[in-house]
């Protein structure tokens, strides 16, 4: 048994941030502060490689509680259905070697109880694969979750695929569940949408109020549950729950008694009309962590990106993309969608939190990529410093980077400045006073590292692409 050093989960504000005055200046006669040029069609990406033997960048990481956003040191995790035979990835990455403890319910089948159940001491990163009898069965109670935890602060990212099938999330710490959550799928063509609940705590009591078409019905346990209806249950600690349907359950609202890990997606699903499917999978944010603003990028390689605002209450909503702007008024739980191309990024205000999903597409040349589906991180969620998990096996590992222009010269990718060459998209546009840079950044597999030396926060968004298959995961999709 591990003996884990006790550490703060409760987060703080940002101290100073300590920059040398002579990195500012190499940053700014690097890369300039005009706008770099853009990669053209067809032209030959190049790779920024992970700098593993790096013990002492020139510069410190900016002073700050690396509680903050999705890092902490426990985790609960769930695998929701996928298609068939799928491989369960689990990347934890910290700032130094850290002790993880896994383990599962003593109410676990013992035989998969021993495949799963680990402590060991792992150097920056590490990347785990679980059995795929882990993943959940729906309408079923079953102890199915996975506790995960660290010596030290640790981001941890979830990975479930196989070929021709895969998506991934950021999974977020124990210390910022809550009890209210929002429902995010895809319309299923052939297949089924779905979401799944994980409980901390003996005796929760959780509902759904399901959201979904006029006059469509769903079966549970001998019941039949209408638009509107309410289904209750409990579950003990460590306990899942999943529900599937074949209509789209977007606007569905999850409560519970203790605070739980809510998730959602489909199984396989085309998405568009495409001609394959593949795995939708996100943890889902509490409802009082989202934000009002956000920046969208586009999806690399000729894939379009459907852009799903979901409203938590009636909110007034501006959005922008290019130099076209409308507005919307949304009801509470309903939601409606943007569609971009992969050369457009879009801009959103709301006069209310709303909850923002980029669906990534098919790519339109090739048969690079396939469905995904991401949380947009909002502006006020950004964070000036990020260590995060790039996947194996991806033709494409692509970094989108959402910044204050004035700031873009002086970001630091794996102790480098951003070589122009790396770049496949940038654009920018401006909300009043304020001018945005969206920059998306070819990158290799490995441990990916991200600051700014002035201190500005800014997004991150991973995507990756490989034949007829994609993920997509935020480096961070909470307020502070």
């Amino acid at each position: 048994m591990l003996v884990f050093q006790k550490t703060s989960e409760g987060g703080s504000e940002e101290g100073p941030v300590p920059t040398g005055v002579q990195d500012v200046q190499a940053a700014q006669e690097a890369s300039g502060e005009q706008p770099q040029e853009k990669a053209t069609k067809g032209s030959k990406y190049s790779c920024l490689k992970p700098d593993f033997q790096s013990t002492s960048p020139p510069y410190e990481i900016p002073s700050q509680n690396l509680t903050r956003g999705s890092r902490g040191t426990r985790f609960l995790v769930l695998f929701m259905k996928n298609y068939e035979g799928t491989t369960k990835n689990v990347y934890v990455t910290s700032e130094k070697g850290v002790q993880v403890n896994i383990s599962t319910s003593s109410h676990l089948d013992p035989s998969l109880k021993m495949q799963i159940d680990m402590n060991l001491i792992i150097p920056s990163s590490h990347h785990f694969v679980f059995s795929n009898q882990i993943e959940l069965t729906s309408f079923q109670k079953e102890f199915k979750s996975v506790l995960i935890e660290t010596s030290d602060d640790a981001l941890v990212v979830s990975l479930d695929g196989v070929r021709g099938s895969a998506d991934g999330t950021t999974n977020i710490p124990i210390h910022k569940l809550s009890t209210r959550y929002v429902v995010i799928t895809a319309q299923p063509l052939s297949r089924n949408s779905q979401l799944a609940v994980a409980a901390l705590e003996n005796n929760t009591q959780i509902s759904v109020r399901f959201r979904m078409k006029q006059y469509t019905s769903l079966i549970i346990e001998g019941n039949k549950y209408y638009n509107g209806d309410v289904f209750i249950f409990t579950l003990d600690r460590f306990e899942t729950y999943q529900i599937a349907h074949n209509t789209d359950l977007t606007g569905t609202f999850i409560e519970s008694s203790n605070p739980i890990a809510a998730f959602s997606g489909n199984d396989c699903t085309e998405l568009n009309g495409g001609k394959y499917c593949d795995h939708l999978f996100e943890q889902l944010p509490p409802t009082d962590t989202i934000d009002k603003t956000y920046i969208v990028p586009p999806n690399s390689d000729e894939r379009d990106t459907i852009i799903r605002i979901t409203a938590i209450k009636l909110s007034d909503i501006y959005y922008m993309i290019g130099t076209v702007n409308q507005t919307r008024l949304l009801g509470g739980y309903d939601f409606f969608d943007i569609r971009i191309s992969s050369n457009q990024s879009c801009y959103i205000k709301s006069t209310e939190p709303v909850l923002v999903t980029g669906f990534g597409l098919h790519s339109n040349s090739s048969r690079l990529g396939d469905p995904s589906m991401t949380i947009v991180p909002g502006i006020n969620q950004y964070l000036n410093y990020y260590k995060i998990p790039i996947p194996t096996g991806y033709v494409h590992n692509i970094v989108s980077i959402m910044i204050k222009a004035s700031s873009k010269a002086f970001i630091h990718i794996n102790d480098k400045i951003v070589n122009a060459n790396d770049i496949v998209f940038e654009d920018k546009f401006s909300d009043g006073n304020v001018t945005y840079s969206v920059v998306s950044i070819l990158v290799t597999q490995g441990e990916f590292k991200a600051l700014t030396l002035d201190g500005e926060r800014f997004g991150v968004m991973v995507s990756g692409i490989r034949r007829d298959e994609a993920y997509g995961f935020s480096g961070n999709s909470l307020l502070p």
